[in-house]
């Protein structure tokens, strides 16, 4: 994953956590994701898997597109 997806990534993540009023600690446990892993990901340190965000968007109900940055234009019509 690209650093700028990444923390696209990662953001998307704390800030439906934040609308939801949970704590990592909440998310963790609701989405089987070690606590430690939660944080190394939320703090941009490693990569959120996408079962990682499948646990996530479950537990938060949410869907799991909405952590995803969209696909740029560019690279579309590079196709």
């Amino acid at each position: 994953m690209t650093t700028e997806a990444r923390r696209v990534v990662a953001l998307s993540v704390a800030s439906a956590l934040m609308r939801a009023e949970r704590s990592s600690r909440w998310l963790a446990a609701r989405s089987g994701i070690a606590l430690s892993d939660l944080e190394r990901k939320l703090g941009l340190e490693a990569d959120f898997t996408v079962a990682d965000l499948a646990d996530i968007a479950d537990a938060l109900g949410v869907a799991v597109a909405d952590f995803v940055p969209p696909v740029r234009a560019e690279r579309e019509e590079q196709r």
